[in-house]
């Protein structure tokens, strides 16, 4: 009997065994605020979204765009595009993907009232889906839509057996059917995402059989999870801990650049924009970001140098416009940002502010590594031309639902153009807010710009690709010497891994894809 107890012992630990060598737990910074893949478009949710989900068209690991469930694409004529769907892909549910899938899922996007941070900004220039047949779609749009393809790769497809299911529904885990390489089993805020493998996946079958996603928001506690071996892998590993982790024989760091312009925004729309006020603490009687002057000497007061050497010791580059250099859209001819403390106070002189202004600096804090820190040493260096800057520092769900609601004057924050070029950021965040044309959904600024606005209409209608970035260019310039946005630096990403169970290469998107995640070899 004892014998046959030990052996059922061992049998036991080695079941045990194998199934936690076949489940990957990843500690992430931080968590989604929903399991809709419509709902609050946000890197945090669209990342959780990516297990589960798959979009018509996706994109590798530097944004370039690669076949999903669509395996082609072309222009029929200047505002058609036809899609051919992949044959045998199923749901979750065992449901065949068809087209009249994609039809539902774009028809529910604008459906959703509320919504924080709609998809609509990815679908604004389809007037119509024409299904053709099971596995033919043609997508007609109020104009050429040359990045028609570009946008598809971030709208999730969904099935139509959905229905009206609500954002509650799929919080509660009742309406979750996608196609992606992983299925959600359990989900509630402030706990771990737990995924199972979807064994009919089309695509290459994932290796982990099930995912343990632990939100772990402090830098700290994540890097100990990761030492303690309770996850197997993390994001966003804090500078600090770079030396120390690269020097551990047990742990692997992946390191690449991101697509991430952390930059300062100035509240332009409003008269008297909040946490602004005069030396003696009234209201002002102008708003001063709204003149040109007072924005150019922002940029000038930024030492951009002493925030990537000293700030992120070196993990991250300096920058003067609002995309990476070298992506689409992106000014070749746009010198590098200067810093010139005399020139910025002579200038803030010349708007009539000689002494200065009080303003409150406002930033998220657990967003980006050192994200705090960046924006203490902004308002530190803001302060050598008269400005009283007090920081205000909130977590990433408080300081965007804030921002959209216009609630801040002065902020701090990261961009991604995951788009892999600069029109996404253009006409989200720079046109002027117009619900008829679908642009400016995440002008939280107020910026408006007569001159701007026609020429990124143009853009977002020009099919041709020499054109386009040329005027992708032109816009870019126009809006670095106006500072409507004032870049700082573009992040480099760094995750970290236990060396003996994975190997990764990083996103410049910085989206954690389990399934990209692979064994050590």
């Amino acid at each position: 009997m004892r014998k046959l107890a030990t052996l059922a012992f061992a049998f036991a630990t080695a079941l045990s065994t194998a199934a936690a060598a076949q489940t990957l737990s990843i500690g992430i910074q931080n968590e989604p605020n929903t399991m809709d893949p419509q709902w609050n478009l946000l890197g945090s949710n669209t990342q959780a979204m990516r297990n589960q989900y798959d979009t018509l068209i996706g994109r590798d690991v530097n944004l370039q765009l690669v076949p999903s469930l669509a395996l082609s694409w072309k222009v029929v004529d200047d505002t058609t595009w036809e899609f051919k769907l992949r044959p045998g892909v199923k749901f979750h549910d065992g449901s065949d993907f068809t087209a009249e899938d994609v039809k539902f899922t774009l028809a529910r996007i604008p459906t959703l009232p509320g919504n924080p941070s709609a998809y609509i900004v990815y679908t604004n220039q389809i007037k119509e889906v024409v299904v053709v047949d099971a596995h033919t779609v043609r997508f007609v749009t109020n104009g050429p839509a040359p990045l028609l393809p570009t946008n598809l790769s971030n709208v999730f497809m969904m099935s139509r057996s959905t229905g009206s299911a609500t954002t509650s529904d799929f919080n509660a885990g009742k309406a979750n059917n996608g196609t992606g390489p992983f299925k959600l089993t359990s989900w509630s805020p402030g706990a771990p995402q737990l995924l199972a493998r979807n064994e009919g996946y089309w695509g290459e079958k994932p290796h982990w059989a099930n995912l343990r996603i632990l939100p772990i928001a402090r830098d700290p506690a994540r890097v100990a999870a990761l030492l303690s071996g309770d996850v197997d892998f993390i994001n966003r590993v804090p500078i600090a801990d770079v030396p120390r982790l690269k020097t551990d024989p047990k742990m692997k760091l992946f390191s690449g650049p991101s697509a991430y312009v952390y930059m300062v925004y100035t509240e332009v729309g409003q008269d008297q924009p909040q946490g602004v006020k005069d030396n003696a603490g009234n209201p002002m009687a102008q708003n001063p970001w709204r003149n040109a002057k007072v924005r150019e000497a922002l940029s000038l007061a930024i030492n951009r140098d002493a925030l990537v050497d000293r700030v992120m010791e070196g993990l991250a580059v300096k920058m003067t416009q609002p995309v990476p250099d070298g992506m689409f859209g992106a000014s070749p001819r746009i010198q590098p940002a200067a810093f010139n403390v005399e020139r910025a106070r002579a200038l803030m002189a010349e708007a009539g502010f000689p002494q200065g202004f009080q303003a409150e600096l406002s930033c998220p804090n657990d967003r980006f590594p050192n994200d705090s820190k960046i924006c203490e040493a902004v308002a530190q260096q803001f302060s050598r031309i008269g400005l009283k800057i007090t920081v205000a520092s909130y977590p990433s769900a408080v300081f965007f639902s804030r921002r959209a609601k216009r609630e801040f004057g002065l902020t701090m924050a990261g961009w991604g153009s995951l788009t892999g070029e600069a029109s996404y950021f253009f006409g989200a965040v720079i046109h002027t807010a117009d619900k008829e044309k679908n642009l400016g959904s995440i002008n939280v600024t107020g910026i408006s710009d007569p001159e701007i606005d026609p020429l990124i209409q143009r853009a977002r209608n020009m099919l041709d690709d020499v054109g386009r970035r040329a005027l992708q260019e032109q816009i870019s310039e126009m809006v670095v010497q106006r500072n409507w946005v004032i870049p700082t630096l573009a992040f480099g990403t760094v995750s970290a891994g236990r060396a003996d169970r994975v190997t990764y290469t990083t996103r410049q998107d910085e989206e954690i894809q389990a399934i990209e995640i692979k064994p050590a070899r």
